[in-house]
């Protein structure tokens, strides 16, 4: 994707690279957010993208504090740090657009676009942070890039069934109402 780090130009032996890979990528994230946010024209896509785009700023301050570690992270309080479980989180959040926006959802062709554009923005941040995951031997990197990945998958779960509702609210009712049930 552009504007994505490239995989094959990270040497995922060295953790701090891909952290600094990771830093870079969150950060484009959190602008291709914001500038969604600030584009589209319904006003539930409008708040999705402020919403992902301030979840990019919480894992830029996360990378940020491994970036500042000592090598081997050991000051590091990955437990706190991942400790909310993305999909209840991400569930609960569209279950509070769902009811704020009943009745007020249609996606224009553009927002549909930012919709493809960050769904394989967050499909290329998972692939990335199951490669790190893989690769680093130090298992609160591990652990910490685990759970990236998660939310990678959790954000793209989100944009899915926000557009999906705003694209046939009825349809989606039929199929996924389960997210508000439990969320």
């Amino acid at each position: 994707m552009k504007g994505f780090v490239n995989i094959n130009e990270v040497d995922f032996n060295d953790e701090r690279a891909v952290l600094k890979a990771a830093l870079e990528n969150e950060v484009k994230g959190r602008k291709l957010y914001t500038q969604y946010a600030n584009t589209v024209k319904n006003e539930m896509a409008r708040r999705v993208f402020v919403q992902l785009a301030n979840e990019e700023l919480t894992h830029i301050e996360d990378i940020q504090k491994f970036l500042q570690a000592s090598d081997d992270f050991g000051e590091i309080n990955v437990k706190s740090m991942t400790s909310q479980d993305s999909v209840r989180h991400a569930r609960e959040i569209f279950g509070k657009l769902v009811s704020e926006m009943e009745g007020r959802v249609s996606a224009s062709d553009d927002d549909n676009e930012s919709r493809d554009v960050a769904m394989e923005f967050e499909k290329n941040g998972y692939e990335y942070y199951k490669l790190g995951a893989k690769a680093t031997k130090n298992e609160k990197l591990k652990s910490f890039l685990t759970w990236l990945m998660e939310q990678e998958q959790s954000h793209y779960m989100f944009i899915q069934n926000a557009f999906e509702y705003m694209n046939n609210p009825e349809s989606w009712y039929a199929g996924e109402e389960h997210w508000l049930l439990e969320g």
